[in-house]
């Protein structure tokens, strides 16, 4: 398929821009730097060749996260204190879930923010990690994900000739014990799913969870950006979710047998890195202004 005309990526790379630069005016974030960021993500997205709308791109934009990170990798002190204040603890907590050692997952999280900063383990300058995120996924989810293929990395390379025991690379982030066999490929079977099931949705519907639980918006503000009323938006909702929930369960069941208990097992665990929580129980919830 033909590349997309050059109108139609400036068009796309405007409103990205706009939100990128929005959530980093604090650090002065450089247009040349958000434009480079954003070709590498357009790219590594490849949806307007597939004929995907340019609104699907931007609803699944971490904007947010992808102005901390280049304003990270262009050196702003200020954007640094933020990233560690914020990452730090979620970076080192999950490298002791994975390890389930303190000192493995002390060394595992420090080669990670070596390679954050761009430096191997030597001290020498190289590329920083952070050029490989784009916004595509939320910081957190990321980065648990390098982690989690950082840490499997070091078990093969440790046991060359040796077969890989799943669950030495699986990943224990509740009270689950012992770690659930094949935890990773779980969690990417579930993420496959749930990308499927959005992408499935009408546009209305994506824009309405992208507002609620992306944007944080309230349920009056989206009222009024949509043109809805508040009791319609929240009803839409709720409808949108359970919609969500019963389309992954049964690509779960039915395309990768999975049981009751490893589709619940994939719910839990999703809880904190998935863009909206899918639980029956959120139905109820009012908005806590978190997202993930």
């Amino acid at each position: 398929m033909a590349p997309a005309p050059s109108s139609e990526l400036e068009h796309l790379y405007a409103l990205a821009a706009a939100r990128i630069v929005r959530f980093g005016a604090q650090w002065e974030i450089p247009d040349a730097a958000v434009r480079e960021t954003f070709a590498r993500s357009v790219a590594s997205w490849g949806g307007l060749a597939r004929g995907e709308s340019a609104e699907y791109y931007l609803e699944s934009l971490r904007a947010e996260d992808l102005a901390l990170a280049i304003a990270c990798r262009v050196g702003v002190a200020a954007a640094w204190e933020t990233f560690v204040e914020k990452y730090r603890p979620i970076l080192y907590a999950s490298a002791r879930a994975i390890c389930r050692e303190e000192i493995a997952a002390r060394e595992l999280a420090d080669s990670m923010w070596a390679e954050l900063y761009g430096v191997d383990a030597k001290g020498v300058q190289r590329r920083s990690l952070l050029d490989y995120f784009h916004g595509r996924s939320s910081m957190a989810t990321w980065l648990r994900a390098i982690l989690a293929q950082r840490h499997v990395d070091s078990i093969r390379g440790a046991r060359r000739f040796e077969p890989l025991d799943d669950q030495d690379a699986g990943v224990s982030s509740g009270p689950i014990e012992p770690a659930e066999p094949g935890h990773l490929r779980m969690m990417q079977l579930f993420a496959t799913a749930l990308v499927a099931a959005i992408a499935a949705l009408k546009s209305k519907d994506r824009i309405r969870l992208a507002y609620y639980y992306r944007e944080e918006l309230t349920l009056r503000e989206i009222a009024r950006a949509i043109g809805e009323h508040e009791s319609t938006v929240s009803r839409n909702l709720e409808r949108t979710r359970r919609e969500l929930r019963k389309s992954v369960e049964r690509e779960l069941r039915r395309t990768h047998r999975m049981s009751t208990e490893q589709v619940q097992f994939c719910f839990e665990h999703a809880a904190s890195d998935a863009p909206f929580r899918l639980g029956d129980e959120v139905a109820a919830q009012k908005k806590e202004g978190t997202s993930f």
